[in-house]
């Protein structure tokens, strides 16, 4: 038991390292918020990566949190999203054309991802988070709008199952919107930050 505790331990500092190393990657506008989060990713050797996309939260004590995507779930990501684009314009097509003004349904893609949320002063990670893909419509301020919305569910602390929170999302509010930050996030951003130089290293 006390062996398991340490590696335990061991595992917990190194996850606390790798987030103390991330760095800024790229911004992107929430529209439906009026909101602007941050993304940043932490790099390490062999082509590897993780994201941390700062994300909408829906718990109204603990507003801080967001998606952690590493190299392994990153594809699965890029496809849902690409998937999940697909399907908007479809539905959205269908409801202009049926003028239906209000639904909710969720859209039958999945993908795998990890969650980070802070609690307190503390950061706290739940490492399986089981995204769903959302189509709502709705009128706001006299205008119907059609949103994709990309829910984490509640999140539970992988290190204290009494510390939870009831989740983050991704909102949408166009065909362009889920475009762009796919783009964002592109394999050749990544490369074009991984070889980008260090500003220590512009001046020598």
């Amino acid at each position: 038991m006390r062996k398991n505790a340490t590696l335990i331990g061991i595992i917990l500092l190194t996850l606390g390292l790798n987030v103390n190393a991330q760095d800024k990657f790229t911004t992107y506008d929430n529209a439906y918020a009026k909101k602007t989060y941050d993304i940043q990713i932490s790099l390490k050797d062999n082509d590897k990566f993780t994201f941390y996309i700062d994300a909408m939260s829906l718990d109204n004590l603990h507003e801080k949190g967001g998606f952690m995507v590493d190299d392994k779930k990153y594809q699965g990501l890029i496809d849902a999203l690409t998937e999940a684009k697909s399907k908007y314009q479809e539905w959205e097509q269908t409801a202009k054309s049926n003028n239906v003004k209000e639904l909710d349904k969720e859209m039958p893609i999945k993908s795998k991802v990890a969650g980070y949320f802070l609690y307190g002063s503390d950061w706290h990670f739940q490492y399986i988070v089981n995204l769903t893909f959302d189509f709502k419509i709705l009128e706001s301020e006299g205008e119907i709008k059609y949103l994709l919305i990309v829910r984490s569910g509640k999140m539970q602390s992988s290190s204290n199952q009494f510390m939870d929170v009831d989740g983050v999302v991704l909102v949408f509010t166009s065909a362009n919107e889920i475009q762009e930050f796919v783009d964002s996030i592109s394999l050749n951003k990544i490369n074009e930050f991984r070889n980008k130089p260090k500003s220590e290293d512009l001046f020598k």
